[in-house]
């Protein structure tokens, strides 16, 4: 459950005026990570969007439910019933009844499941596509969508908050633009090589998952000593945004933060030499290996049948 404000103040939600020529941002798919993109360009102000997604109902409900100005929901129609170009198209017998989105001229951003790029034909040729699907490559993207730009981004669940420490591979791209439009929802690392997108599963794709787990079991620890339960909660919450304001805010290493801790004989010592005794550093690197190996090995069948019932995607 997010807690994202709609962004009815002027202060948050910034209307251009009406001789201003907007670029449109047409956003596929209505899910948690397309609402949080979403909400983070509508603060922008500067963008005209368009929502889409086979039911054009939801993606309606997504605008309603943030009063969004210069947004609007897209009914698509099925390509065998359109005439469409599709000279670049390398799917065209398994997309005859793909729907079709005019991309002509515009920025796309795709948030639906990585089996989901080959239900939709998109037609035209589009400024930039920004993708965060988990194990696209760019060159997949280039053979099924037209652009004069690729930007491959990994987000992470704080993308809710507006929050997200998002990963971004570049091809073409303007560079302005680009970060203008990743930190609209949090921050953003551009990394050279499009391999480094997988690496970032271990820093922040996965991460939250696995910080949750160790929050978890601080949790239980404050309980076991005698706290109660939302008194945990709340100490260990604001511990780790303690740590992490020390690192982002104030350029802390992990290690200076254990040494300002930590002192000769003391309480966090002992703790430290039972969990290096029992393998928490190591079990830790070797779990954000795992990670980044599942996404490096595994090969998105965009056109297999197989996925046309797929399991939940997980980063």
């Amino acid at each position: 459950m997010t807690h994202m404000q709609s962004p009815t103040d002027p202060a948050q939600q910034v209307i251009p005026a009406q001789d201003t020529i907007m670029q449109t941002i047409i956003i596929v798919g209505y899910g948690a990570m397309a609402r949080a993109i979403t909400y983070g360009l509508s603060c922008i102000g500067k963008y005209r969007l368009e929502m889409c997604g086979r039911d054009v109902s939801k993606a309606q409900m997504l605008i309603n439910e943030f009063a969004l100005k210069n947004a609007t929901a897209i009914a698509l129609e099925s390509s065998s019933s359109s005439q469409c170009d599709s000279s670049h198209n390398t799917l065209e017998s398994a997309q005859s009844n793909a729907l079709s989105i005019d991309i002509q001229d515009k920025i796309v951003f795709l948030c639906v499941k990585p089996y989901g790029l080959s239900s939709f034909h998109y037609v035209g040729r589009a400024k930039a596509v920004y993708s965060v699907l988990a194990g696209v490559s760019v060159a997949t993207l280039q053979s099924h969508i037209s652009a004069q730009a690729y930007i491959r981004l990994m987000p992470n669940v704080a993308a809710s908050q507006l929050d997200s420490a998002t990963a971004a591979f570049c091809v073409n791209a303007d560079m302005k633009q680009a970060r203008e439009i990743c930190e609209s929802f949090g921050s953003v690392v551009f990394v050279e090589d499009e391999k480094l997108i997988d690496a970032s599963i271990a820093t922040s794709g996965s991460s939250p998952a696995f910080l949750a787990l160790i929050a978890q079991a601080l949790v239980d620890s404050g309980v076991r000593a005698g706290l109660k339960r939302e008194d945990s909660f709340k100490l260990v919450a604001q511990t780790l945004q303690g740590v992490g304001s020390l690192m982002y805010v104030k350029n802390r290493t992990p290690q200076e933060i254990i040494d300002m801790v930590t002192t000769p004989g003391g309480t966090t010592i002992e703790g430290l030499a039972v969990l290096e005794s029992s393998g928490v550093r190591g079990a830790i690197m070797r779990a954000c290996q795992a990670s980044v190996s599942k996404a490096t090995s595994a090969q998105v069948a965009l056109d297999s049948p197989a996925q046309d019932s797929p399991s939940k995607e997980s980063q």
